[in-house]
């Protein structure tokens, strides 16, 4: 199997991960109005995105070195959006 499909493979796994828990911690504990819902929604997903393909590039750059600290990376980059909603909560 070619290194590409096992990458391929590994971000189909991590997405929903990534994506899920973000997205039901606003939709079970968010604010009463919907607009501010959406609004926090729409800078989850894209925060969500763009973590994403952060950690998994710098994933894919170290593994061949160092693949915990490849692991180490995806874990933490999933807790950026938890970041971001806490900050978006607090103002």
């Amino acid at each position: 199997m070619s290194d590409t499909l096992v990458w391929i493979i590994a971000l189909m796994f991590y997405a929903p991960i990534h994506f899920l828990g973000p997205v039901l911690v606003i939709l079970l504990t968010g604010p009463g109005e919907i607009a501010a819902n959406r609004q926090l929604l729409g800078r989850v997903l894209i925060d969500c995105t763009f973590s994403m393909l952060l950690a998994f590039s710098l994933a894919v750059l170290i593994f061949d070195n160092s693949p915990q600290y490849a692991a180490v990376i995806l874990l933490l980059a999933m807790l950026v959006p938890y970041i971001h909603i806490w900050l978006f909560r607090c103002r």
